[in-house]
């Protein structure tokens, strides 16, 4: 009798310890996963409106009245770099998939275009910023359509 109470006492201690073990195991996969999705929406997010903030402060710097070309050129490049643009896209592609990697540097690539254009004299009415403004609202739809996706795979 003193036999059998031990070894229950034991094996149930054994099941209680393992069950504690597993509920942890299954909380943690879970809390790390949710913070991995919170990283990378975060790193999205912020890459993506970094992006934004440059293509508006690039719009308005191109309003601007400016002493010469060279004056306007400048002031359009030093908004882009003070938007922090090139930091979120680097943060990003360090550890993002190869899709998310080309739909990011799409629509970075067609952001640097506007940049390009402001910067040779062009202004928001004209039809090459306009083309350019189309070909980066395309690439960033689609980029945000690959992001989308690769966040929808975390939330499993």
């Amino acid at each position: 009798m003193e036999w059998a109470t031990l070894v229950g006492t034991g094996l149930g201690a054994v099941m209680g310890v393992a069950a504690t073990l597993v509920g942890e195991q299954v909380r943690w996969r879970r809390t790390t996963r949710d913070n991995r999705l919170q990283d990378r929406r975060n790193m999205y997010v912020d890459c993506l409106v970094s992006f934004r903030r440059a293509h508006e402060d690039m719009r308005l710097a191109a309003d601007e009245e400016h002493a010469s070309p060279q004056a306007r050129a400048a002031r359009i490049r030093q908004v882009y770099r003070e938007s922090g643009c090139d930091e979120a896209r680097e943060r990003l592609i360090l550890t993002a998939s190869d899709e998310v990697t080309s739909a990011i540097d799409a629509s970075y690539s067609s952001l640097r275009q506007i940049r390009e254009i402001f910067a040779s004299g062009s202004t928001v009415p004209s039809p090459d910023y306009q083309a350019a403004r189309q070909s980066h609202r395309e690439a960033t739809e689609a980029a945000r359509t690959v992001l989308r996706r690769d966040l929808s795979t975390l939330d499993i």
